[in-house]
């Protein structure tokens, strides 16, 4: 297969990444059709010449020579019993034992009371999680006291108990695992600014906002200025209007977790070694798994024997991450992802005879479209490259040197029918007098939708 560009361009320095590229526009407007992960993949399916549909935000079909690949979100068609058991923690706990997989020690409690009794055993802070469950919902980390864990046991409980843990130290960091191999590591730091001297923390805030917008992971995932940032602010003595001294650096919250806030940043090249293999084994573990995302809490307070535990084994975990960091170099994990997934279900395919699925796959349609009236120098052909790119239709478009726009449009023939409604209306400043459609045969040369040069 061809090699697939789906990386961003990303400043390559110290410095916080700005996404500006063509590929980053794209991706920032697809939050309303699709999952940012399945996306980046579908497109890489289209790329190497697959005919992707979809069937929700996150749910699509990939048909290529014949062979046909379902992913939800980033799991594939083999996934279904690795996913179950991911999502069930007492079974995640058992299958890592069975694999002699470092991890923090457990155990399952029907009781407030047991809760504390095995908090009081270890001697140490615990975690309080429901048994089943996702995206931290119910989990309560560091609690020593007896009270917080009484209350974290409620808070967890179900009528097949609850998951108490002990609290390993260190930094927690996802790694990307596919075919027994790390692709990718992305680190978390809570949200915090840095002074500079001049600015306050108010504007230093909105400035990092202005960043994050631009991020295509982190645009839905801004700073908050709430009552928890005031009250960690005053613990500084600080305050919004505070200028902190250049190079200061300003923590706003305590938890590392990117929809309040926090950075996210590439560590594929930083993490010990014991860390990568522990992640590896976490999903061999698993039956049924070849790739997922894992949770792992890695302590280098000791350098010479630094350690590693397996805190959680996703099988969802947002990839857009790792295409879209914060900081740091950018991981392409949608091809590796795409083409494992199909190289497995032509192998299959090969094997057993399966009919293939004919009923939701889409007509293709392709048009040339002829836009006159006020449709330039108001921001129409961006306009309808998102509006292109939310409906998953390729093709191109760009100015005349009449006055006129002109675009071609390539999908399934009910959107690129959607898509010629909107035309007719186009941004706030167009002023739309006509539309004219033919049919257009010459084939596309790539994926996705463009804005060419005028003509």
């Amino acid at each position: 297969m061809k090699n697939s560009v789906v990386l961003p361009s990303y400043t390559g320095d110290e410095s916080l990444n700005s996404y500006t590229d063509e590929l980053s526009n794209l991706a920032r407007s697809v939050h309303e059709t699709h999952l940012l992960g399945p996306w980046l993949i579908a497109r890489v399916a289209e790329s190497e010449g697959a005919e992707v549909t979809w069937f929700s935000r996150a749910m699509f079909l990939a048909s290529l020579n014949g062979v046909q690949v379902f992913f939800w979100d980033v799991r594939s068609n083999e996934a279904a019993v690795g996913a179950k058991i991911a999502t069930h923690k007492l079974f995640t706990h058992r299958f890592l034992d069975r694999g002699n997989v470092s991890k923090p020690r457990y155990k399952v409690v029907h009781s407030a009371q047991g809760a504390a009794n095995f908090a009081t055993k270890l001697a140490k802070p615990v975690v309080v999680k429901p048994i089943k469950g996702t995206r931290g919902r119910g989990v309560s980390l560091g609690l020593s006291d007896k009270s917080e864990i009484v209350d974290a046991y409620h808070k967890a409980k179900s009528s097949i108990g609850v998951l108490v843990e002990e609290q390993v130290s260190g930094i927690e960091y996802r790694f990307f695992v596919l075919g027994g191999q790390v692709l990718s590591v992305l680190g978390k730091k809570s949200a915090h600014v840095v002074g500079d001297g001049t600015l306050s923390v108010s504007e230093l805030v909105d400035e990092k906002n202005e960043l994050r917008a631009l991020n295509p992971r982190l645009m839905t995932s801004l700073i908050p200025k709430d009552e928890w940032v005031e009250q960690n602010l005053a613990k500084q003595s600080l305050t919004w209007e505070s200028i902190p001294v250049e190079g200061v650096e300003v923590v706003l919250r305590h938890e590392a977790n990117i929809s309040l806030g926090a950075d996210s940043f590439d560590a594929t090249d930083s993490v010990p070694e014991i860390a990568k293999q522990a992640a590896i084994e976490a999903v061999a573990a698993i039956p049924g798994l070849d790739w997922a995302g894992v949770d792992v809490m890695v302590d280098t307070s000791d350098k010479s024997a630094p350690a590693a535990y397996i805190i959680e084994v996703n099988t969802g975990p947002g990839i857009g991450g790792h295409h879209f960091p914060m900081r740091g170099a950018p991981r392409d994990l949608a091809t590796p992802i795409w083409r494992r997934a199909y190289e497995k279900q032509k192998a299959l395919a090969g094997t057993f005879s399966i009919a293939p699925i004919q009923a939701s796959l889409p007509k293709p349609c392709q048009r040339l479209v002829s836009i006159e009236g006020k449709v330039q120098g108001v921001g129409y052909r961006k306009w309808l490259r998102r509006e292109a790119a939310a409906l998953n239709i390729q093709g191109w478009v760009r100015n005349r040197a009449d006055g006129s726009v002109q675009a071609v449009l390539k999908g399934d023939l009910a959107k690129v029918e959607r898509m010629l409604g909107k035309l007719h209306f186009g941004p706030k400043a167009a002023s739309v007098a006509k539309v004219s459609v033919t049919s257009h045969s010459r084939a596309l040369s790539y994926s996705g939708f463009r804005i060419l040069k005028t003509r």
